[in-house]
């Protein structure tokens, strides 16, 4: 049974640690991208590098048949999908006064309606400033985009920098956890151990889940706009499922965005009434079916919780901070209720 004193050491400890790590956190979040994009990879391939393990090979076996099999992916979309997708880019930049004049005259119908149905905003200008504000938000949104296509990682972190550092991740395996347990006292290692593959589990779950289900309303949004005939589809649907990874609000970007391309190339509300019904439809598979197929269990965290975080992983880190707010809440729960549980213990 530990003592009062070892226990109030205990405690300043953790806390002084878990300061020190936030601390070290946001003065090094410059440089947290490619780490943190590397750490997502391993995450996603350490299941299978342990499958090819369990027949007996040796983890470098593993590890580079992942490899092969990930530059092989790589290379199919440099060839295939890469082209296609900066040539939508360069489609949209050209064509930004094209759909500047066209939503010009949608917003022009639809303020006479609006004027016509509510005189008083034509003698306040109501309509006026709200078309200014559309309209300079939507244009100079669209002016940027190819700026952060191309300023969102450079070449060198997102093809050599992040799959070199998954790689010695990978590699790394079970001795990081060896390395880890080395510096701890004995009497602490069966706390710890438990505390990291609890960690594990959770993080793993989270993040393969979450890649599952990116990659499904991806693609489903691309395939349902393709047979609209929407502009930018695979823009869009690309754009949908990276949205998605962000709880709650990231569904609603994709459907606003794909709505307001499809009612700006076609002038009319009709399309929206096939579009939204679509991406619903894309909603409704994604949360009843796929979700709980690739994420199982959720991360134990209450939607005031996960908004909270997210908003001051924003703050703090900007979209990565949106992006793995939540896998880092739920770790830093995960550990406060296993250690608090170990102290009521020894109570």
């Amino acid at each position: 049974m530990m003592t009062e004193s070892s226990k109030n050491k205990v405690f300043i400890l953790s806390v002084l640690i878990f300061v020190a790590v936030c601390l070290f956190l946001y003065f090094a979040k410059g440089i947290l991208a490619p780490f943190l994009l590397a750490a997502f990879l391993t995450y996603l391939l350490s299941p299978l590098v342990t499958k090819i393990q369990s027949y007996g090979y040796r983890r470098w076996v593993g590890v580079a048949v992942i490899a092969a099999i990930f530059l092989a992916f790589i290379a199919a979309l440099l060839i295939i999908f890469i082209p296609i997708f900066l040539e939508e880019i360069d489609k949209l930049s050209v064509n930004i006064p094209t759909y500047y004049n066209s939503l010009n005259g949608l917003l022009v119908r639809l303020k006479e309606n609006a004027e016509s149905a509510l005189p008083m905003l034509k003698e306040y200008n109501v309509a006026d400033i709200v078309i200014d504000k559309v309209k300079n938000i939507s244009i100079g949104a669209a002016q940027r985009i190819p700026q952060y296509v191309v300023s969102m990682f450079s070449i060198f972190s997102l093809f050599v920098l992040i799959p070199l550092l998954s790689l010695f991740m990978l590699l790394g395996g079970e001795k990081t956890v060896q390395s880890i347990v080395e510096f701890v006292p004995e009497k602490f290692v069966e706390t710890i151990l438990a505390v990291i593959y609890e960690i594990d589990s959770v993080l793993g779950r989270f993040i393969r889940g979450q890649l599952i289900e990116a990659s499904f309303v991806g693609v489903m949004s691309v395939a349902a706009l393709s047979i609209f005939n929407v502009n930018f589809a695979l823009i869009i649907g690309l754009t949908a499922g990276v949205a998605n990874l962000v709880p709650y609000a990231g569904p609603t970007v994709g459907l606003l965005i794909a709505s307001a391309v499809a009612l700006i190339q076609y002038q009319s509300v009709e399309i929206l009434f096939k579009v939204i019904p679509a991406f619903l439809i894309i909603q409704f598979l994604d949360n009843n079916f796929v979700q709980p197929f690739a994420v199982g269990q959720n991360v134990n965290l209450g939607p005031v919780t996960m908004i909270f975080v997210m908003l001051a992983g924003a703050q703090i880190f900007g979209f990565l901070g949106i992006v793995f707010a939540v896998p880092v809440a739920a770790i830093i729960k995960t550990i406060f209720v296993m250690l608090f549980k170990k102290y009521k213990n020894a109570i």
